[in-house]
């Protein structure tokens, strides 16, 4: 049998940042301590973190089972097996860098460094020919800056607001630290502030411990460099900090790794109906933080929190703002799209046992769009009173490459007085809602042609579903982009870098193998054999339950029902269902029911389910049958 291990592996800068371990290998090594692999498989990998040095390396050498690179995500694959000489058992997990992200080249690299993370017991989960398991870890800070300092990697992550509330993010300005020092003030490096105002520098000890008189004398006093800001936007400086500055408290001897919020006065905040944004889907924030909260999206894509993980289906609202000019050139319209991209699976194959890891290889304009109302437009009527009309967007709307303008979009409206105008959408007739776009998720997913087309027919009841009968589970990013209608310059940019869609049936049937030779005659043995298969890739709850009109004679648990169970690990979110049979020549198959106490009655099976779609209700099957 083969073992499938995934992973996705990532640092913490500080609570608020963090890094993919890109381009790493991790290697996966036999248990030296066997007496206590329970203990080290508990315990928490902040307990367990250490670097191997070189005595300790050669010493393991002839433990490892395999290695593997991660890809530019942090993502990595082991496939384990005979090869390997391995059988499920527990492993420990190491990392070996002989570099770290975005460090820049030097004359004279640093030596690779292996460190231990822990010691795992997979929790393999089978599926028809293979085990899997899946592991997603980011290293607390504290380790990480540890690991980038050996390295001579330092990283300044910060944010750029203005100081007046609502503290609006600041997109688009060059921000630029330097080191305040007796020598000379060294520029440590400079970065562009993305759509949240975010951004990172990059920067090595030798660019503050340079000095006039390098290369003979090269060394600074102090552990790290006293950092100051400077930005600007559009030319004009809106941080002009100094020396002084990078004296205070907070500032002086910086560690490798150094998280700052800057804000200023220079910029006014732009009220926040002019400010391009996309807010949520439905009800969730596309980006709170942090990013597992129950109002927001998991980094895997479900929604509201690990108890709800909800996936969405049907007509999705796609909420924000958009507003119809360009607050810095008033005179031009604005136009926004949304684009999206599917994430998929190493190989490139549906793997319904699995997450999709491998992030879209690009984005496409979406064009699935419903009737959507953006706003109102207010008017006087014929019999000279104040009126309005609903403004709807839809499909005609969508101009090439799926941008959409509202500005001067013209509206039939009533007159009341028999007769309709036209009227065009402006600043001074138009009130916005919150919606920008309700994406038709069916014409999106319908891109994949049914796994069981007609869903399981009832002679099947009680069969477990192939692997290739399954669907698996759909992972889109989609990003919301704003530009001048003029200019086509872009103004802002808003991304989700994970939603769940999906409008698969719930692949279920339901039977009795005494229904199977005579569906009219009544039921004169002491047992029923119930056949019944539920599977779906977003499975909240299932249950089967036997009743007659007095109420429940034999509910679950006592039947066969299985519920989801919020993550970790990961792979709970991968619950599907069941199957119980299948049908048996001898009609003696399936889950079998002692009914031999039950009085004469009509009674009712009830195969019930639940799936993790964002407002999805119960549903069900049932079979009748008399005694």
């Amino acid at each position: 049998m083969k073992y499938i291990f995934r992973g996705k592996l990532c640092g913490f800068i500080c609570a608020e940042c963090r890094e993919p371990l890109s381009n790493v290998k991790v290697r996966i090594y036999r248990v030296e301590d066997r007496e206590n692999i329970t203990a080290n498989a508990v315990a928490n990998a902040k307990e367990t973190f250490a670097v191997v040095d070189e005595e300790a390396l050669k010493a393991k050498k002839s433990r490892l089972i395999a290695e593997t690179g991660t890809d530019e995500d942090g993502n990595f694959e082991f496939k384990l097996g005979e090869k390997q000489k391995y059988n499920g058992e527990a492993f420990e997990v190491d990392v070996y860098c002989e570099t770290v992200p975005n460090l820049k080249t030097g004359k004279n690299p640093p030596s690779p460094v292996q460190f231990s993370i822990t010691t795992l017991q997979p929790r393999w989960r089978q599926t028809e020919n293979e085990f899997l398991f899946v592991y997603d870890y980011c290293i607390p800070f504290r380790y990480w800056c540890a690991i980038r300092a050996r390295f001579g990697a330092w990283t300044i992550c910060g944010r750029l607001r203005t100081c007046a509330e609502p503290k609006t993010p600041i997109s688009g300005a060059t921000v630029r630290a330097f080191d305040a020092d007796w020598w000379q003030d060294d520029p440590l490096g400079s970065a562009i502030t993305d759509s949240a105002g975010r951004f990172r520098i990059y920067y090595t000890t030798a660019d503050f411990r340079v000095t006039p008189f390098s290369p003979f004398i090269n060394v600074e006093f102090a552990s790290g460099p006293d950092v100051y800001f400077k930005a600007e936007l559009g030319g004009n400086t809106i941080i002009n900090e100094t020396q002084a500055d990078g004296r205070q408290p907070g500032r002086e001897n910086i560690g490798h790794c150094f998280c700052v919020e800057l804000c200023t006065d220079e910029i006014q905040p732009t009220p926040v109906d002019e400010i391009p944004h996309w807010q949520q889907v439905e009800i969730f924030d596309i980006h709170p933080f942090p990013s597992v909260s129950a109002t927001g999206f998991s980094a895997e894509g479900y929604a509201g929190g690990a108890a709800n993980s909800f996936v969405f289906g049907g007509t999705v609202a796609l909420k924000g703002n958009c507003p119809l000019r360009n607050v810095a050139a008033p005179a031009n319209s604005l136009e926004y799209r949304f684009q999206i991209g599917e994430w998929t699976w190493l190989g490139g194959a549906d793997d319904p046992g699995s997450l999709p890891t491998v992030p879209p290889a690009g984005l496409s304009p979406v064009t699935q769009i419903t009737t959507t109302l953006v706003g109102y437009v207010f008017y006087t009527n014929g019999l000279g009173l104040p009126d309005s009309a609903r403004v709807n967007i839809d499909s005609t709307d969508l101009q090439p490459n799926g941008w959409i303008k509202v500005d001067g979009k013209p509206v039939t409206v009533d007159m009341r007085d028999g007769t309709t105008a036209v009227v065009n959408v402006n600043n001074l007739n138009f009130l916005r809602t919150f919606d920008l776009f309700n994406l038709n998720s069916p014409a999106v997913t319908s891109a994949h042609p049914a796994k069981l087309p007609g869903g399981l027919p009832i002679a099947d009841a009680g069969r477990a579903i192939n692997t290739n009968e399954r669907e698996p589970v759909r992972r889109y990013r989609l990003m919301f982009e704003v530009r001048d209608a003029s200019t086509l310059t872009t103004v802002a940019t808003d991304t989700l870098d994970s939603i769940v869609l999906d409008n698969s049936p719930v692949i279920a049937a339901l039977d009795l193998e005494e229904l199977r030779t005579n569906a009219c005659n009544p039921v004169s043995a002491g047992q029923i054999h119930i056949l019944y298969t539920v599977d779906h890739p977003h499975l909240r709850s299932f249950s089967l339950g036997v009743s007659n009109n007095n109420g429940g004679v034999h509910p679950p648990p006592a039947l066969p029902s299985g519920s989801f169970l919020p993550p970790p690990p990961l792979s709970n979110l991968l619950f599907r269902g069941g199957a119980g049979g299948p049908h048996q020549s001898g009609g003696n198959g399936g889950f079998t029911v002692d009914i031999s106490a039950d009085p004469p009655c009509a009674y009712r099976v009830v195969l019930s389910w639940q799936t993790r779609h964002y407002q999805s209700v119960p549903q069900g099957t049932d079979r009748l049958y008399c005694k």
